[in-house]
C-alpha cells in the first residue's frame, strides 16, 4: 500500500505478522534535507509510538528502526473510515476514539492528523496507527488542533466527540482552546 510519505507491506519477522513503513525519497528535496526529514520522521514517528504504549493506547509495538523505515507488529483489524462508508458511526466508538485521544494527550503526544484513517477496529478494541505528522507538545492549541481535525473529519458528529473528550477526562480548558481554533477557521474561509 501507497501513501503520501510511505509504503507499507506485509513482511513476518520471526514468524510473527508485521508491516515495514518505509518512507519514500521525494525528487523535488535536495537530497542531503531529504535525507534529513525522512530520518528524522522515521525516528520521531517510532518514539511516538513506544510512548503511545505507555499511555496504554492500542497502536503496533515497534521491532526495528532504520534510517528511514520502520517494522511493527502487524495489526488485524478494519480501518474505521472504511466502516463509515457503509454505516453511521457507533456513540461506542465515538467514545473510543475520544477516550484514547485523551490518553495520548495525557502523555503530551500530538498525534497530528488523527481522524477515522487513522483508527481501527481490531478485536483488542481500537488502535490508532500512523504518527507520521505527530510530536510531542504541551501546548493547548496543538492538542485542540487534534480535537479540530476529529470533528471536522465526523462532520454531523463532530460536536459529540468534542462533548466525549470531555467525558472521557480531557481538559475542558482544550475544549474550549478547540472552539477558538474552529471561529478563527471559519473567519479566514470568509476572508
Amino acid at each position: 500500500m501507497k501513501g503520501a510519505e510511505a509504503v507499507l507491506r506485509k513482511i513476518s519477522v520471526l514468524g510473527l505478522a508485521a508491516v515495514e513503513k518505509q518512507r519514500i525519497s521525494k525528487k523535488y528535496r535536495q537530497k542531503p534535507l531529504d535525507t534529513m526529514i525522512r530520518s528524522g520522521r522515521t525516528k520521531r514517528e517510532a518514539r511516538l509510538l513506544c510512548r503511545a504504549k505507555l499511555s496504554k493506547v492500542l497502536c503496533p509495538v515497534v521491532y526495528q528502526v532504520n534510517d528511514f523505515s520502520i517494522i511493527m507488529k502487524y495489526l488485524p483489524g478494519k480501518m474505521l473510515h472504511k466502516e463509515l462508508e457503509k454505516r453511521k458511526i457507533r456513540a461506542k466508538e465515538i467514545a473510543e476514539a475520544a477516550s484514547i485521544l485523551v490518553k495520548l494527550h495525557s502523555q503530551d503526544i500530538i498525534h497530528g492528523d488523527y481522524t477515522p484513517a487513522n483508527l481501527m477496529l481490531t478485536s483488542q478494541g481500537m488502535a490508532v496507527i500512523d504518527f507520521g505528522l505527530g510530536y510531542v507538545s504541551f501546548g493547548f492549541e496543538d492538542k485542540a488542533t487534534d480535537l479540530v481535525t476529529m470533528k471536522k473529519a465526523l462532520g454531523a458528529y463532530g460536536q459529540r466527540f468534542i462533548n466525549a473528550y470531555a467525558r472521557k477526562g480531557g481538559s475542558k480548558a482544550i475544549a474550549k482552546q478547540a472552539q477558538s481554533i474552529e471561529k478563527r477557521a471559519r473567519y479566514m474561509e470568509r476572508g
